[in-house]
């Protein structure tokens, strides 16, 4: 696709000019060439405008095809994205329907935890009066 459109430079290195044909077969034709070098020749670029015009149609139709079909692909993915999207949401939901729940279970716990070590408390001093008590009984006995 080098040698399609509108060429800019030779092949000997020249910048290329656009120009009009003043030929008797092509009066007011436009065409670009090397300005060492003429339609005859084929070391220097000559080339027909209105050619490198539909050239670069056709290279811009068929860069239009393509970034059409990945324009459908990528759209595609996006809807794929789009839906794993909404799964990851639903069971975020549920993950933090899950963490609170779980929070109030803990927090039962804890209370749970905190009441049992009142009770053992409870039991600690009881014991301990009945060892002094014991002790008491004994010596008085």
């Amino acid at each position: 696709m080098a040698d399609r459109g509108f060429p800019t430079h030779c092949p000997c290195g020249s910048r290329v000019s656009r120009r009009t044909s003043k030929t008797p077969t092509n009066p007011g034709r436009l065409f670009h060439s090397c300005p060492y070098g003429n339609e005859n020749n084929p070391h220097h670029l000559f080339k027909w405008t209105d050619l490198c015009m539909v050239e670069e149609i056709e290279d811009i139709k068929f860069n239009i095809d393509g970034l059409q079909m990945a324009s459908v692909d990528t759209e595609k993915v996006v809807q794929v994205c789009q839906s794993h999207i909404e799964n990851l949401t639903l069971e975020n939901r549920a993950c933090c329907s899950l963490v609170s729940t779980l929070k109030n279970e803990i927090s039962g716990f804890e209370q749970e935890i905190k009441d049992a070590h009142m009770e053992l408390r409870s039991l600690k001093n009881m014991v301990a009066c009945v060892v002094v008590l014991f002790v008491v009984y004994k010596l008085c006995t």
